[in-house]
């Protein structure tokens, strides 16, 4: 079981539109654990403080939801902002996981426009906010 100590929730998905893709989806809660929180900031450093600032927004209304093909029940959370893109990787718990998980940040960084188009191109575009 995950204690609650070792994580911070985030807030409730709108997991409708991720059910269409993935079929049932455990909870809409989605956390980010305190080892998470760490990578983030020792391998993303300068992005933290947008981690702070804009990842409950990114997660929760994403401008584009981009489903990763190469790694299971996991998605691309965008958001964009004037100056850059934000990049949440967030690790859906499906239905076939264990029955204690919850939906989890993994990473998160900034990106540019072109990368942001390659990582549309070689996934699946779920949702685009126009």
């Amino acid at each position: 079981m995950i204690d609650t100590a070792e994580y911070m929730p985030i807030g409730k998905l709108n997991i409708q539109l991720l059910e269409k893709e993935f079929g049932k989806i455990q909870t809409d809660e989605v956390i980010i654990t305190n080892e998470r929180a760490e990578h983030i900031k020792s391998h993303h450093y300068p992005d933290y403080e947008l981690f702070e600032k804009h990842c409950k927004d990114a997660v929760l209304f994403p401008d584009k939801i981009i489903k990763d093909l190469k790694h299971t029940g996991t998605v691309f959370m965008v958001k964009e902002l004037p100056e850059t893109n934000l990049n949440v990787i967030v690790r859906l718990a499906l239905e076939t996981d264990k029955k204690e998980l919850k939906n989890s940040v993994m990473t998160f960084y900034r990106i540019r426009n072109s990368n942001l188009k390659k990582i549309v191109e070689k996934n699946k575009l779920l949702y685009n906010r126009e």
